[in-house]
């Protein structure tokens, strides 16, 4: 068994979410051939009511960046440094990231694209992997609908995080625990154990 720690992240100027999930996976077995070709085509593996109880909540919350009134090269140091601590303390194995894509303006598409950077950056020095999700697969990964609305996502990620963990989290923390949720699925599917010789 090998213990994984995946953090999900939710990159903004002025706030930014997080969760880091713990779960335990069987070591890959070495297979031979390639995989049969409906395994190697784009899939999406629902959740099943519940993380389950081999699943840890490690942390969740929001960086605060400061006010929109302080210059944005401070804020993005303040993520840079604290993205950095976080790093330290929760020690993750991998990193969960929405990809980048233009929601309601072009300024604020360019903002969380600034905030992305840093944390990729940071990934990188780090020396972790970055798995990034369309939004809408992790709408449909942690709800069953890929046009789903923030409510419906917090409703279900409290839902699915064993002793309530999700319940009364600001928007920003939801959003990055689903989109732990999504890799930690991706981690779960036999598409990925398939593909990764597991």
């Amino acid at each position: 068994m090998a213990v994984v720690r995946i953090l999900g992240v939710d990159p903004g100027t002025l706030v930014a979410g997080f969760g880091c999930l713990e779960a335990e996976f069987d070591l890959p077995r070495r297979t031979t051939g390639s995989a049969p070709l409906a395994l190697r085509a784009g899939n999406v593996v629902r959740l099943d009511g519940g993380v389950g109880r081999d699943v840890r909540v490690l942390e969740l919350g929001v960086l605060r960046l400061g006010g929109r009134d302080a210059p944005v090269a401070e804020r993005l140091m303040a993520l840079g440094d604290q993205f950095r601590a976080l790093l330290q303390r929760l020690q993750p194995t991998e990193i969960a990231l929405e990809e980048a894509f233009s929601g309601k303006s072009v300024q604020a598409a360019l903002r969380i694209g600034e905030a992305r950077g840093v944390v990729l950056a940071e990934s990188a020095r780090a020396g972790l992997c970055v798995h990034q999700f369309p939004p809408a697969r992790v709408k449909r990964s942690v709800t069953g609908h890929g046009a789903a609305s923030k409510p419906s996502v917090a409703a279900m990620v409290s839902r699915l995080l064993p002793n309530g963990a999700g319940t009364g989290l600001p928007a920003d923390a939801t959003d990055a625990v689903a989109v732990a949720l999504t890799r930690l699925e991706q981690r779960r599917s036999p598409l990925h154990r398939v593909m990764s010789g597991s």
